[in-house]
């Protein structure tokens, strides 16, 4: 595939939709911790959840960044 006229919304989409696929099968393999298979504490788990939901805070603020809110009271 030639991608020197790939637009830039091509290349996100071309490299975007196989990382989600890849964090998203990481996510439900981490849910096969609860099979019943291991042994954890209630902590535990929140720590683990506490440090993914950060990655994925960290990863949206990107997004965000440099932007103006769009919602503003009008004067």
């Amino acid at each position: 595939m030639d991608n020197n006229n790939e637009s830039k919304a091509e290349r996100f989409i071309r490299v975007a939709e196989p990382r989600v696929g890849r964090a998203c099968k990481a996510i439900s393999l981490i849910g096969n911790f609860a099979t019943g298979d291991y042994e954890y504490t209630e902590q535990q788990v929140d720590a683990m959840f506490a440090a993914m939901q950060e990655a994925l805070d960290t990863a949206r603020a990107k997004y965000r960044k440099g932007k103006e809110s769009k919602f503003r009271f009008l004067r």
